[in-house]
């Protein structure tokens, strides 16, 4: 999940390793799991703009899903480009034949990977698409709030696919993101709200969703989502149980309460100090001199 390409892979005994299922000089889809029939569950993992194309040691989450059994194919993709081309729903619908009708996929993928995630559900026939903290698009024209990809925007050929017509009322979205991070509350409000759109608010976690719920300790209830074990609401529930002790919640809403001089700030001051934050602690302690 949170593991770049350096990450070594271990594939669990009589697996099928990284099986190239479509590839192309800009798209590539690899498959690790059991033999086809052996599975009724599989992860299609997007990778986030800047994973490389090329790595020796796996895709984007694969670490992390042998660890805990879950077959999954892992798309790679050339360019910084959003999947902003003909070729991509080809390659999904490939992935779906390569599965055939039985096996339950669910799409997931972070920041583009998880625009990727809602933009493959439909030809996947994915039931679940988890999408964290997805943009809407990086067309300056349309978002001209988003100011974090305009390289990777001067590269492309324009936008492509409009994502409502890419949704449907046939499966489930999850969009995990923080309604505190303002480009990512911002693309949450452009993207269509199909009837099984589900909202998980990650309050203090910024751009970095994943990452905060596994120093949270609660990576095992993101993964259960994705096996379909699981509910958004669920996993909304143990985001809130634990966000008390989290670095990254404390200092977003921290900081928030104390530049507004709210009498709630005074609480995450004490937090801060039953945590030993002591940046925190000193960061908050000139509010009250």
């Amino acid at each position: 999940m949170t593991e770049n390409a350096a990450t070594s892979v271990e594939i669990p005994q009589g697996w099928t390793k990284r099986q190239v299922i479509h590839e192309s000089s800009r798209l590539r889809l690899e498959y690790t799991g059991p033999v086809l029939g052996a599975t009724s569950n599989a992860v299609v993992a997007f990778a986030p703009f800047d994973f490389p194309f090329q790595s020796d040691r796996g895709g984007w989450g694969s670490a992390s899903f042998c660890k805990r059994l879950m077959p999954h194919v892992c798309v790679f993709h050339r360019d910084e480009d959003w999947h902003q081309h003909d070729e991509f729903s080809q390659a999904m619908r490939t992935c779906r034949s390569f599965f055939g009708p039985v096996p339950r996929l669910t799409s997931y993928g972070f920041s583009m990977g998880g625009y990727g995630a809602m933009l493959g559900a439909q030809d996947l026939n994915a039931a679940r698409a988890v999408a964290v903290s997805p943009q809407s698009s990086i067309d300056p024209t349309a978002v001209k709030f988003e100011r974090r990809y305009h390289a990777q925007w001067a590269a492309m050929n324009g936008w492509v696919h409009d994502l409502h017509t890419h949704v449907d009322d046939r499966r489930e979205y999850v969009v995990l993101y923080d309604p505190l991070h303002r480009q990512d509350s911002q693309h949450e409000l452009r993207l269509p709200k199909p009837a099984g759109y589900r909202r998980v608010l990650l309050h203090g976690a910024g751009h970095a969703g994943i990452q905060t719920l596994v120093e949270m300790g609660q990576a095992e209830a993101l993964f259960a989502l994705l096996r379909g074990d699981t509910t958004p609401a669920q996993l909304r529930q143990a985001y809130r149980k634990n966000r008390a002790g989290a670095f990254r919640y404390q200092r977003k809403l921290g900081t928030v309460l104390h530049d507004r001089h709210k009498p709630a700030a005074r609480m995450f001051f004490d937090m801060a100090q039953h945590n030993g934050f002591h940046r925190l602690i000193k960061k908050w302690t000139p509010y009250y001199k």
